[in-house]
């Protein structure tokens, strides 16, 4: 590594990862407009919030579509406490886990399974929660998996080796575990692969004392095979050889009896191989789960797939209790398909996002995407250079918080958001004089509970954001100090509606030039008409975002400055959407969000049909509709 950075050092370096924060906005938003189907290339997401804030922000675009969870919540010990109320610790813990899994149940597709770790001290009211959110019959598993065989010494009674697994279906029926072994070992046998997955061949005699002719007569015929070795059947057919199975002289049996050989046969299961001159019968068994409730596997252990390789890809210890990456990258596989989302919004030090990426990396076809949450502090510590870490190299090529090569990296996009916290929004909230005086005398919990009215909500979202939506700021509490800070309208609004972006443009800047009248006259426009030409100190700055909404309605978004002259920003906005628009002979949408008060469907050509809607009511109603 050198500054400047070299042609050579970025050619040895192909899958370095680069974050756009340390960029200017303007690269920001031409590198994100050069990619289409962005929303489809994107592996993963990061929100930095509180978890129950981030699942209702998910909600909108994410109903239905996670086809996995994996949550490893506090498990409410001394180890691991959490800060409750006195007096209120066992049910404040019982709250938190209950709305959160309720609201998560509602991103679920009917396929999906929800897998959730815990300690002894917490499994019964986490059962009582679940099963009351999932229904007892949802219930598919109760895992144990030994996490310290040499147990917590400060313990009174029983010394604590394990932690417990619940694997819920949200719809029994619906989904089904995936065809995998978790063990390297075995998987590493089924080395052949069809159109139904992987399999291996094993031998259709079964060989044993207990199998034997005279033990089981009912499973000794014989089995016709063509001389190309391709038909088999239990027909006597001319021309076919009769296989028996016998070994070395001895008559033993097949695996099923002639009256169930078809439902194998049938399937293509059945293979016919000649050795050494000698036809022999073989099954196809495919790579299946067959799953035990202990997990006792040394690379389940914390300590040493959890801890020590963090300190390997860090250098030093800076999490406590982190999970094995074996342990989840086993739940993953068993619990969601290879094109699955996961989510896991309890994310910690990322290791479910780690896991994800790789399980892709392994598995051929796995294009698995992760979705996590994480209020603490060390999401920008630990969780976001740990997802950074992990798609530069694979789990195993670091240490001392080094790289060990260059060659395992992997091509792949990542988001990372922050919401605004609780305390941003208190900080944001400007009342007039005579409530203000009010709260200075009720105190705090009458602003909290009584303030927070429409006139509140105008205050931290004021119409002079929309008017000006690329460089609205708010109040941010950062390190015991408050900051204004730019944010992100246009895609807090995508989430809001749900949009799943399919492209986007960079914003650009243009400054609207009045035509004359002869002018607007010849192109059959109206007096006030603009034309507007690229500046980038100009007054109008224009984005556009395209995308479908949950419903499959086509979307096009236009975000734009407007100034105190409204006639002639929608002039320029009619100039814009008729001449600067990315894709100006596709106008096939449902619905065109703007901001502002507009004339925009006056353009509509006579075969359109499409709907304008301004962007602040609905802006408004989902971002408060909880609030009402």
């Amino acid at each position: 590594y050198s500054e400047p950075l070299t042609i050579e050092f970025l050619r040895q370096n192909k899958n370095l990862v680069l974050d756009t924060r340390h960029f200017s906005a303007d690269f920001k938003e031409r590198l994100i407009a050069s990619i289409d189907n962005l929303d489809e290339q994107t592996g993963g997401l990061l929100i930095h919030s509180e978890n129950f804030q981030a699942l209702q922000l998910l909600e909108e675009k994410y109903r239905g579509r996670i086809d996995g969870i994996y949550i490893d919540p506090p498990y409410n010990t001394n180890s691991s406490p959490i800060l409750y109320k006195n007096g209120y610790k066992d049910a404040s813990w019982i709250s938190l886990m209950y709305d959160r899994i309720l609201n998560a149940r509602k991103l679920m597709s009917e396929k999906a399974f929800n897998a959730i770790t815990i300690d002894y001290l917490e499994v019964f009211n986490l059962g009582g929660i679940t099963d009351e959110i999932y229904g007892r019959d949802n219930r598919v598993g109760l895992i144990t998996i030994l996490i310290n065989p040499k147990g917590r010494q400060h313990e009174k009674y029983f010394t604590s080796s394990t932690e417990y697994m619940l694997v819920y279906a949200n719809k029994l029926g619906s989904g089904q575990f995936n065809n995998v072994t978790i063990d390297d070992e075995k998987a590493a046998m089924f080395d052949l692969e069809d159109e139904n997955g992987k399999y291996r061949l094993d031998p259709f005699v079964r060989v044993r004392n207990s199998t034997l002719r005279e033990v089981k007569p009912d499973a000794f015929y014989p089995i016709y095979v063509s001389s190309d070795l391709s038909d088999i059947t239990l027909e006597k057919k001319e021309g076919y050889t009769a296989v028996y199975p016998t070994v070395n002289g001895v008559d033993y049996s097949w695996k099923v009896i002639a009256t169930s050989f078809d439902e194998y046969n049938n399937k293509g299961e059945i293979v016919a191989i000649k050795e050494n001159g000698e036809i022999k019968i073989y099954n196809k068994y495919y790579e299946k789960q067959v799953l035990h409730n202990l997990w006792t596997d040394k690379k389940y252990f914390p300590e040493f797939q959890g801890t020590n390789l963090l300190k390997k890809m860090f250098g030093r210890n800076l999490f406590s209790y982190p999970k094995s990456l074996y342990a989840v990258m086993d739940t993953i596989k068993i619990i969601s398909p290879n094109n699955a989302i996961i989510l896991d919004y309890f994310s910690g030090s990322g290791t479910t996002g780690h896991a994800v990426i790789e399980l892709n990396r392994k598995i051929d076809n796995s294009k698995r995407k992760y979705m996590l949450v994480e209020m603490g502090e060390y999401f920008n510590t630990v969780t976001l250079p740990r997802i950074k870490k992990s798609i530069y190299a694979t789990a195993t090529d670091w240490k001392a918080g080094k790289p060990l090569t260059r060659n395992t990296g992997v091509s792949h996009i990542m988001k990372y958001i922050t919401l605004e916290s609780y305390e941003d929004t208190l900080s944001n909230i400007m009342l007039d004089d005579d409530k203000h005086q009010l709260a200075m005398r009720l105190g705090d919990e009458y602003m909290i509970h009584y303030m927070f009215d429409y006139e509140a909500k105008d205050s931290m979202l004021s119409l002079d954001a929309f008017n000006a939506p690329f460089s609205y700021k708010l109040k941010i509490i950062e390190n015991n100090e408050t900051k204004l800070k730019t944010v992100d309208l246009c895609e807090t609004f995508n989430y809001l509606i749900g949009l799943s972006v399919i492209r986007q443009s960079a914003t650009a800047w243009f400054k609207a030039v009045k035509l004359t009248e002869e002018e607007w006259k010849r192109e059959g426009l109206y007096e006030g008409a603009v034309r507007l030409e690229r500046d980038d100190n100009g007054e109008y700055g224009f984005k556009q975002i395209e995308g479908r909404l949950p419903d499959g309605r086509r979307a096009l978004i236009i975000w734009r400055t407007i100034t105190d002259n409204l006639i002639q920003s929608n002039a320029a906005l009619d100039a814009y959407f008729t001449k600067h628009r990315i894709n100006p002979a596709d106008r096939e949408f449902n619905v065109i969000y703007v901001n502002g008060d507009n004339n925009l469907e006056n353009l509509r050509l006579d075969d359109e049909n499409w709907k304008v809607q301004r962007i602040e009511p609905v802006f408004r109603e989902k971002m408060f509709e909880e609030a009402e």
